[in-house]
């Protein structure tokens, strides 16, 4: 385990910044998948595309519609990169605040913290208002409990 441990009061008074953030995850989750939708979509018309025999010359059209591709395909390949490089810059900001993004799409965020003596995660999502589940450091999202019910149970 590495990092700092949180009280319930601490996690919560991160909560408005850790929200917006958990916000930009999702979407920039979201925006990831498209990027990549369409670099795929463009990867599979540029494989479509008629290409010129060994030893032929290509018409003049045919070369502009392959430079077209090409170009398409360097944006789309572009656009995945930037989402992605986004998507990885909120995650970093997430973790600079001690807390671990634990899904994408629901903008779930753990933080360590104590409950019963144990070491836990102290667990949050998108649309809490405040800190008030926690689950073992084994035990993933399904196994959260509210706060005040012992790890022990």
């Amino acid at each position: 385990m590495k990092g700092k441990i949180f009280t319930t009061d601490e996690a919560d008074r991160m909560l408005p910044l850790v929200s917006r953030i958990a916000d930009d995850i999702v979407l920039a989750y979201s925006e990831v998948n498209e990027a990549l939708h369409a670099y795929q979509g463009e990867e599979a018309r540029a494989k479509a595309a008629p290409h010129a025999q060994a030893g032929t010359r290509e018409p003049l059209l045919e070369q502009g519609t392959r430079l077209e591709q090409g170009t398409l395909l360097e944006k789309a390949n572009l656009a995945v990169e930037r989402a992605l490089d986004r998507f990885q810059r909120l995650i970093e900001e997430i973790e600079a605040l001690g807390g671990t993004l634990r899904d994408y799409e629901r903008g779930s965020i753990d933080f360590y913290g104590e409950v019963d003596g144990e070491i836990v995660y102290l667990c949050w999502q998108r649309g809490e208002d405040h800190v008030g589940h926690f689950h073992k450091l084994d035990e993933g999202y399904s196994k959260r409990r509210p706060l005040g019910v012992s790890t022990a149970a």
